[in-house]
């Protein structure tokens, strides 16, 4: 227990003063100012949510970020750096979405960035076995500018064992970069189709409402249809008389048969 610092329910002038203060002070300066600990300053920051309230779109999805499933592991498998970069792409996928992503785009977004990552990683590897041959070549050809007597003989076959070592280096990783292009656009057409489609339908519904309220204000198409709609009820009508009427059965009984109510011929009695 910290001596000396206030305890119990925040008053309501302390919960006004991290209000006003809690975007521009640090907690620990609030917590002072208030002779307050720390912990009642945070838990009523994050009860009332005052972070969020002045943050930008792209840092509300930094805190979206921050708190997936996937984070923690993203953590272990990047440096601080990579970890910065995957955090502003993740950003800007999102952001280029509309925050409109379902979770099987999110995991495409996700390893998308992943391999954008290692592409780089990549690129610095490439940059320190270039470094690593342009020494080394350096160094044979100091000692191959030597007298012959004075060359060390050794030091000429260990630097270019080596340098036939970042050679092999260099083949491996052109190799590997190629693979991880051919990932990376592979999983960004997926994304692009997979959205394509979604977007295709919602694209489709909104042409077929719009073809629907043009066609109903179309005076042509009404007078077709009208057209067409009255043949049908003359056919209909037609049809209704013929099959109402008397009809000789197989059996040699003639009768008529019964429709509905309307169609029934009702029969005069005998006198």
């Amino acid at each position: 227990m910290t001596s000396g610092k206030k305890r119990g329910k925040l008053s309501n002038g302390e919960m006004n003063f991290i209000r006003q203060n809690c975007l521009d002070m640090p907690i620990e300066d609030i917590a002072a100012q208030i002779n307050r600990t720390v912990e009642p300053v945070q838990k009523f920051i994050d009860k009332e949510n005052l972070k969020m309230r002045n943050m930008t779109d792209s840092e509300h999805l930094l805190v979206q970020l921050r708190d997936r499933y996937y984070y923690l592991e993203l953590k272990k498998q990047f440096t601080d750096g990579e970890l910065i970069f995957f955090e502003h792409q993740w950003i800007d996928y999102f952001n280029q979405f509309s925050e409109d992503v379902t979770h099987t785009e999110e995991m495409e977004i996700l390893e998308v960035i992943r391999t954008e990552v290692l592409i780089n990683r990549g690129m610095e590897d490439r940059q320190d076995i270039l470094r690593n041959i342009e020494r080394l070549n350096g160094l044979i050809e100091d000692e191959m500018s030597k007298p012959l007597d004075m060359q060390d003989m050794t030091a000429i076959a260990s630097f270019q064992t080596q340098l036939g070592g970042a050679i092999s280096s260099k083949s491996a990783y052109i190799n590997e970069h190629e693979k991880l292009l051919t990932k990376k656009e592979r999983l960004l057409k997926d994304l692009k189709g997979t959205r394509e489609q979604r977007k295709r339908k919602a694209d489709d519904a909104k042409t077929n409402f719009s073809s629907w309220l043009r066609q109903l204000d179309d005076d042509g198409l009404k007078k077709a249809e009208g057209y067409d709609m009255e043949v049908h009820r003359v056919a209909a009508d037609k049809a209704m008389d013929r099959l109402s009427e008397y009809h000789a059965y197989e059996d040699g009984i003639v009768d008529q048969p019964i429709l509905n109510a309307d169609t029934l011929i009702e029969e005069e009695p005998d006198e």
